[in-house]
């Protein structure tokens, strides 16, 4: 028989299991994104709980691995005092006392439902942006208070981040915003699509 000068070529384009190889790629893709997703929510929801509740004590019983500790620490969780993180928000002296007092009150609770949102994707481009926001603004007003001068102890992650030097709040700092650009930049092109 002869052969017919338009007859396929057999493709390059590999097929797993019914998949096409470039949606394997985009699962992937989606996976990392919804994974730095949860742990910057982590991040924030944790902040944002340690301004309310004292864990200090329910966090030292983790970190040395005594969870019975740690179950009775649980038990036994209080509230932190918001006048502890007015205090530390005056610290900086950009604000007048009774706006502090209200971001004091105000912050935790827009920090958890702002991670909430980035976890159940409600709200989602808002989240972004207001954690952005709030982001840039602690790390200018934390570079602020270093050039004038202030040594002032932050309160973001309770006494856990007490002893942090400036540069490790700096890239902490720095890390996050990062994290959160790059998670808008990906929100914006997956729209596109």
């Amino acid at each position: 028989m002869s052969q017919t000068p338009n007859a396929e070529r057999p493709a390059l384009n590999v097929e797993l299991s019914g998949v096409p190889a470039s949606n394997i790629k985009h699962q992937t893709s989606n996976v990392l994104w919804r994974l730095l997703d949860f742990v910057l929510a982590a991040v924030f929801i944790f902040a944002g709980l340690s301004k309310i509740f004292d864990l200090d004590h329910l966090l030292t019983a983790l970190l040395h691995l005594r969870f019975g500790d740690a179950l009775i620490q649980f038990r036994q969780l209080t509230a932190a005092s918001p006048i502890e993180f007015a205090n530390g928000i005056d610290n900086f002296k950009l604000v007048p006392w009774p706006v502090s007092v209200a971001l004091a009150f105000y912050l935790p609770w827009l920090e958890i439902f702002c991670a909430l949102a980035l976890v159940f994707r409600l709200l989602y481009r808002g989240a972004l942006i207001l954690l952005i926001t709030l982001m840039v603004v602690f790390t200018l007003a934390i570079t602020a208070a270093k050039l004038r001068g202030l040594d002032i102890t932050c309160g973001c992650f309770g006494h856990a981040s007490q002893h942090w030097s400036f540069p490790s709040h700096l890239a902490t700092n720095l890390t996050i915003i990062a994290g959160l650009v790059a998670l808008s930049f990906a929100n914006r092109s997956r729209e596109r699509l």
